[in-house]
Order: C-alpha cells, then sequence, then structure tokens
C-alpha cells in the first residue's frame, strides 16, 4: 500500500481524501475503487514526474505484469472519468508519455497539515485511549442511529420529488454500455458494450449476482446492436452490422448458441433500439430502410412471413417501437432529423398520433403493467424522461438527467434502465500538413462542431457552458455567448470573405428550424425570409453572396440554394443533406443515411460518387481547400484526415486513434493551412436505473 504524508490534498479544484478515496469538487464527490485510488496516490506522490507504467505495475498490482498491464490503462481511463463526471476538464491534470507512462500536471497541496505518522497512538498514549473507548463507541452508536434516520426522512423526501430521483449505477466498464434489455424474470440484462477500438458487441449480465462473469453472446466481428429477449427467457434477437454496413436480424438461442439470420436490409442509427419482440413470442418488430424512408415492419415466427407495418412519408424515419401487453398495438416514434411524434398503431387499423412537437426522442418503453409510454425527449437543453398514460392521455415528466438513452423496464424490480453518457468533447485547431495542435479551446463544459473566422480568427462553435445550448465565439482573450435561450441552435457556417455567419435554429414558438443570418462579433440574428420546409446545414458560397442548405420543403431532403441580395430560392439537389461549393461552381455533398461524397458540376449534368469512405454518420465532415478536397476516413485502428488532389488521387494529410473525432460535422477549414476538429475525449457511457415506485 502506497503512503503519503497526509490524509487529504488540494489538487487544482479538486479535493482528493484518502480516508474515503474520492475526489470531490463543490458537493459532487465520485468515490474510486482501491486500486485506481492506489495508482492516484502514486501520481500524487510523484507530481510533476513520469511514473512508468513498470513503476506503477511494480508499485500498485504488486509486479503482476498481466493484471498491471490492463490495470493501469483502466485506472488512467477511470480518473479521466471520474474528473469529467465533477465537470473537471482531464486533460489539465494528466497527461500520456506514449509508451512510457503518465504524469499528474497539478502539483498537490495538503489540507490536513498534521502528519499522518503523527496520528498513530503510541503504546504510552493507548491506555487513556482505552479508557474513553466505550464512551466514544457510545457516541458513534447514537450519531449513526441519527444519521441512519436522517438518511431515511431524506430518501422519502427525494422520493416525493417527480423528477429528483436518486439513480443507481448498474455498470462501470471502460467504454459505453447501452441498449439496455431485461429478461422477462428480471434477473439478466443483455446489453452492447463497446469498448476502445473495438466495435459494440453484446453481453449478458447476472443482474442478481455482482461478482458472476459476463457471458458475450457472439463470438463475431461485427457490430451487433438492439438485443430483444423472447418471452421464455431463453433467446436474444438482435442485428448484425457487417464490414461493409450493411444490417440482418438474428435470433440466437442461449442455450445451444444456435445463431438463425431471419431478415436483412434492417436499420438503426446510433445507439436506438430498433427491434422488439412481442410478449407473445410469435412476432418480431424492428426498423427497415425502404430507399428514402425507414418504417417498422413484422416478422411472424410461425410463416416466417415479412409484413409491413407502418406506412412513413418520405424523409420520415420509424425507428423506435414497442410492444402492448397484448402483442396486437405498438407504439412507435417518427423523426425527421430531431423532431419526433409518437404514434400507436395496432395491426389492423391505422396510427394515432399520441405525442406532437418533441426533440430528439432516442428512448421508448411500453410498460405493459401500467399501460404509460415513457420516452426521453430534449428540453431546454438536457434530457428528461417523459410518461405518456394511455388511460388518462396525460402527459408528465418522471425523470431529468444530462444524457438519457435506451430505455429499458425492469418489471422483477420495478425499475427503469437507461443510458447515461459522459462526453468530453472539445475543439482543436491543428496543422493540415501533419495534424500537431497549435490550439485548443480549454472548457469544463462540451464545446463542438467549430468554425474558423477567416476575417479574425476566432471560433464560432457549440457549447453548453450556460446549461444549455448555445452559440458561442471564441476571441483571442475571452469567450462571448451569442444566443441566449432564443431556441434550438444547430452547426453554424461562417462567411469565407467577410464577418457574417448562418444557423438553422428552431425559435420557442416554431414548429420548424428557420434560417438567421449574423454579423461577428455582435451576434444579432435576422431571420431570412421566403424560405419554406424545415431547414438543416446551411453553407457560404465560395465568394459569400448566397447561401446552400438542405429542406424538406418538397417532401424530402433536397439541396437548395438561397441568394442574398434577391432573396431567391432555387433547388440545386433532388437529394442531399449537406453541401459545399468548389471553385468551379460546382458541389460536394453528402445524402441522409447514406455512406459517401457525390458530386454535381455547376452545369448541373448527372452527379458522381467521389468517395464512398465517408460514413453516414460523419456526414458533414469535408471541406474544400486550395483546389482539393478533404474528408474523414474512419478505420478499426485510426480516424484519418484524407486529401484528394485534383487528379483523384488519395493522400493522408494526418491519422489520430480511432474515435478520437467527433460524428457529423467536425471539420472546418481555417487559416493559415489549419483545420478545426471537434474532438471526442473521453466517449462513456453507463447504464443507471431509477425505482418506478414512487412515480405520480
Amino acid at each position: 500500500m502506497i503512503s503519503l504524508p497526509y490524509q487529504k490534498y488540494q489538487l487544482g479544484e479538486c479535493v482528493i481524501n484518502c480516508h474515503d478515496m474520492t475526489i470531490s469538487v463543490g458537493d459532487k464527490s465520485v468515490q474510486l475503487p482501491a486500486k485506481v485510488f492506489e495508482f492516484l496516490k502514486l501520481l500524487i506522490l510523484h507530481a510533476g514526474q513520469t511514473v512508468t507504467k513498470e513503476q506503477a505495475i511494480d508499485e500498485v498490482w504488486l509486479g503482476n505484469i498481466e493484471v498491471g498491464k490492463r490495470g493501469t490503462g483502466n485506472a488512467i481511463w477511470q480518473l479521466r472519468k471520474s474528473l469529467t463526471e465533477l465537470g473537471i476538464e482531464p486533460e489539465t491534470y494528466f497527461k500520456t508519455i506514449t509508451k512510457v507512462g503518465y504524469q499528474l500536471l497539478i502539483t498537490p497541496s495538503c489540507i490536513e497539515e498534521t502528519p499522518d505518522i503523527q496520528l498513530r497512538s503510541n503504546t504510552k498514549n493507548s491506555k487513556t485511549h482505552n479508557r474513553y473507548t466505550p464512551f466514544l463507541l457510545a457516541g458513534i452508536i447514537f450519531t449513526l442511529i441519527s444519521v441512519m434516520f436522517a438518511v431515511i426522512e431524506l430518501t422519502h423526501d427525494s422520493a416525493q420529488s417527480n423528477t429528483e430521483k436518486l439513480a443507481t449505477r448498474i455498470t462501470n466498464f471502460e467504454g459505453v454500455e447501452e441498449q439496455a434489455a431485461i429478461s422477462p424474470d428480471g434477473r439478466y440484462m443483455a446489453f452492447q458494450w463497446r469498448r476502445e477500438k473495438r466495435k459494440g458487441q453484446l453481453y449478458i449480465k447476472d443482474l442478481s449476482d455482482q461478482d458472476a462473469p459476463l457471458r458475450q453472446i457472439t463470438m463475431t466481428s461485427d457490430r451487433e446492436t438492439s438485443p430483444t429477449w423472447s418471452p421464455d427467457g431463453l433467446s436474444l434477437a438482435y442485428f448484425r452490422f457487417n464490414e461493409s454496413g450493411e444490417c440482418s436480424v438474428h435470433v440466437r438461442e442461449l442455450i445451444t448458441n444456435r445463431d438463425n439470420k431471419i431478415d436483412t436490409g434492417c436499420m438503426s442509427i446510433g445507439y436506438l433500439h430498433s427491434l422488439e419482440w412481442s410478449p407473445d413470442g410469435q412476432r418480431l418488430a424492428y426498423a427497415k430502410s425502404q430507399e428514402d424512408r425507414v418504417s417498422v415492419v413484422t416478422y411472424r415466427f410461425e410463416s416466417a412471413g415479412i409484413s409491413p407495418f407502418t406506412f412513413p412519408a418520405a424523409g420520415e424515419e420509424d425507428l423506435l417501437m414497442s410492444w402492448s401487453a397484448d402483442s396486437k398495438q405498438l407504439v412507435f416514434v417518427r423523426s425527421v432529423e430531431m423532431k419526433a411524434k409518437v404514434f400507436v398503431k395496432s395491426l389492423t387499423q391505422d396510427a394515432q398520433l399520441l405525442v406532437d412537437g418533441e426533440t430528439m426522442v432516442i428512448g421508448l418503453e411500453w410498460d405493459q403493467q401500467a399501460n404509460q409510454i415513457y420516452f426521453n425527449a430534449l428540453r431546454d437543453g438536457s434530457f428528461v424522461i417523459e410518461i405518456f398514460d394511455m388511460g388518462s392521455k396525460k402527459l408528465m415528466d418522471f425523470h431529468h438527467d444530462d444524457t438519457i438513452s435506451s430505455l429499458a423496464l425492469n418489471y422483477g424490480t420495478q425499475e427503469l434502465y437507461y443510458s447515461r453518457h459522459i462526453a468530453q468533447e472539445h475543439i482543436t485547431i491543428r496543422s493540415l500538413t501533419d495534424g500537431q495542435v497549435h490550439r485548443q479551446l480549454a472548457s469544463s463544459s462540451r464545446d463542438m462542431f467549430g468554425q474558423a473566422v477567416m476575417s479574425t480568427g476566432d471560433i464560432l462553435f457549440l457549447s453548453n457552458r450556460s446549461g444549455t445550448w448555445e452559440l458561442w465565439l471564441k476571441q483571442e482573450t475571452d469567450s462571448k455567448q451569442l444566443t441566449r435561450e432564443q431556441g434550438l441552435v444547430s452547426i453554424p457556417a461562417v462567411s469565407p470573405v467577410n464577418n457574417q455567419f448562418a444557423i438553422a435554429m428552431k425559435p420557442a414558438q416554431s414548429l420548424n428550424y428557420e434560417l438567421f443570418l449574423g454579423r461577428l462579433p455582435g451576434g444579432k440574428l435576422m431571420s431570412l425570409k421566403g424560405i419554406d420546409g424545415d431547414i438543416r446545414n446551411p453553407s457560404f458560397s465560395r465568394d459569400g453572396t448566397q447561401l446552400y442548405f438542405s429542406s424538406n420543403m418538397a417532401g424530402k431532403w433536397g439541396i437548395y440554394r438561397y441568394t442574398l441580395a434577391s432573396e431567391k430560392v432555387e433547388a440545386v439537389v433532388e437529394d442531399g443533406k449537406y453541401a459545399i461549393e468548389d471553385q468551379h461552381g460546382g458541389l460536394y455533398y453528402s445524402k441522409d443515411n447514406l455512406a459517401g461524397i457525390f458530386y454535381l458540376p455547376a452545369d448541373e449534368a448527372r452527379e458522381s460518387l467521389v468517395t464512398d469512405e465517408l460514413a453516414a454518420g460523419d456526414w458533414g465532415s469535408f471541406f474544400y481547400h486550395n483546389s482539393e478536397l478533404y474528408f474523414l476516413k474512419r478505420t478499426v485502428n485510426e480516424d484519418i484526415v484524407v486529401r484528394i488532389d485534383a487528379e483523384g488521387g488519395e493522400h493522408v494529410a494526418f491519422s489520430l486513434p480511432a474515435l478520437s473525432i467527433r460524428n457529423e460535422r467536425a471539420l472546418a477549414i481555417a487559416t493559415e493551412d489549419r483545420v478545426v476538429v471537434s474532438m471526442l475525449g473521453i466517449n462513456d457511457a453507463d447504464i443507471y436505473s431509477v425505482s418506478l415506485k414512487h412515480k405520480i
């Protein structure tokens, strides 16, 4: 055991307490596992110096090389994650020396002035100490009883709050734990676990035995998602995505390990749970791609027949669904970009609208015992789980948290499970030739989607620094908040020739996102008139006189051009999500839910595929610079910024470790051959549960 001379230390904003192995910031506290805290003590003991991996293995893991190799990496990950949970930027505390070890960058200062060695009673004083032991024990017991009643009272008060519930952590592994599915008896939880540099795989956790090892369901190298249990608890259905991104539906018999593929062409995005087994065991419901839309279909085991169930319009996606207790109805979420509606539909009747006007619904569960619908939504920059009562048709808030996804009910324990994500996105300005960092936006909040202002070198970006997602401007010496609860903001675009910027924003009372124009550094927004439909993803023409944007005004997402002087709107591309202009007036663009970058010349001749290596989730991570196209390519081991020259040759500009760069629109050209890159930082999610016993 590593000894420190003091029991409490101030480490930057953090208080390190050796008595209970905690790190605290204000009223927030995280308790560390014993070995992780020992590793932290080793770093404190050698603050400012490099602690080698070999040194850590010897002193923390007592020379056990195999355990120590894994333990050291896990310990630094756990420390970074804990600081992130406390709202602290871990990069300011810890530095990784590649292939060597780790450094604590901040010098600790003691809080308790009495050294630990002086706190130990010597033999001479031990008799005096023993004389008072009974009185001390009586006092401790009385205090514990008082505290116990106080805790009971506080717990009772907490239970009365409908949205301030105590969440219990169910998993705490390195990486992302998502898409919980609870067995019918409530004992087992199937879930997806995605570790660093690995694809998401499915595991089963025994909820009744915390010491039981996890069981991996399959041993494939493919990504696996959306587990759902058969009613008898003997099988799991799930999605499998191969190297080409093609989805297939599988059923795994857990006793025999027999695996059956029953369909292809299924569809799921992110961590959406897009597959559900009916309570009567006769059907599977799942999302399936239908060219320009995503619908729900059902598979009947008896006949192996597949039947359409929902009928969305072009551009609409039905990706979440949940069965009623009698297996005769499905509740499902219909989304267009971030907007969402909740419907219910029987096997024989048309869909009925239950809830309208929600934003970013990414979890859905039908409580078959209480006949209530749980779903999560984004409200004022934070997530809330809501309840829709099917009897009274009332909608009420149930539970708030920073991020919520993948809802699952445990009927055995009367709990609702969900995943809570920790993301420490930050923005870096890097060399376009070697990826070296020239500048970084430092913050304990989430900063992302930076866009360079060419005229000043400032960075326009999105952040939750104020508690809600707003538009910010990073200037040379400070940061300035530009929007203040004016609506839901999206990724901005900056003019290449002046200080104008454009942003699609959904004002508080509006049904759609609208296009606004602003001027920096003031940031006052002006609505652009004459544009119909729901607006997304603006970009400027190279001369700054026109805006390109995507809209569903024609019933599907296409690219449109808006001329600022004349206020004229023109359709340019029938099927497109995000577009940028080249020096010839042609357009490079991506399509919704489709990998690749396409090109349409200025004379609007036939489109061509430039590359199929831009992932669908990275739809905006490309830019045009010096007559060359740059885009983000991902492999199992690397995130690669690729340069395509004028002759079509591909070259590596620079690369970073896999999953370093955020998805969506993470790259933007800056000045002096530099690029603005939105980084992921820590990407972690744990599964939590909240009790249903005190709900209203």
